[in-house]
């Protein structure tokens, strides 16, 4: 892994769901758009320091799970925008937090912060103030059957200032569930 590379578990948004968040990206964020598609991080880099570790969790973890729902919402920003504005992400299921409970255990250390997509990053966004001034009150979740999606795998990725790439794919090992 080069310096520069993050390695993240994450969950790619679904083409249906991901077009209109992707359009988003492009318009406030060029740069991470092009880098990285819309995901969902599950852990990030600085939560763990363990990749073996973490993979043979996310092997036991996931071949147990059963499919998940998640549901894109409202928009939120960190420190007026210039922190990253991002799409609030409802874990429907728990399945997100069930996935964050096991993979995160001791002796890794998660972070605090909710699901979401980011749609302006701090690093490469050149107007977060400008985006959420935009995008503030806007809401994806008027049609949950455009805003929600079933999670059926977790992806182990790598980003560089050069590229995206899944190193790995993790089914979830049971059907999806099914609400009355």
């Amino acid at each position: 892994m080069t310096p520069a590379a993050r390695r993240h578990l994450c969950v790619l948004l679904p083409s249906p769901v991901a077009h209109p968040v992707e359009k988003l990206r492009r318009q406030w964020d060029p740069v991470m758009a092009a880098r990285a598609p819309a995901h969902v991080t599950v852990t990030y880099p600085e939560e763990t320091g363990d990749d073996e570790l973490l993979l043979s969790r996310a092997e036991d973890v996931c071949a147990d799970m059963t499919c998940f729902r998640l549901r894109l919402t409202g928009v939120f920003s960190e420190d007026g925008g210039r922190g990253g504005v991002f799409l609030s992400v409802e874990d429907v299921d728990g399945g997100w937090a069930r996935l964050r409970r096991h993979l995160l255990a001791p002796p890794f250390r998660p972070v605090d912060f909710p699901p979401h997509v980011t749609v302006a990053h701090p690093r490469t966004a050149p107007d977060g103030p400008a985006c959420r001034a935009a995008l503030t009150g806007r809401r994806l979740d008027r049609d949950p059957g455009e805003s929600g999606f079933d999670v059926a795998e977790l992806c182990h990725t790598e980003t560089t200032t050069a590229s995206f790439t899944v190193l790995r794919r993790f089914p979830l090992g049971g059907a999806p569930q099914r609400r009355a």
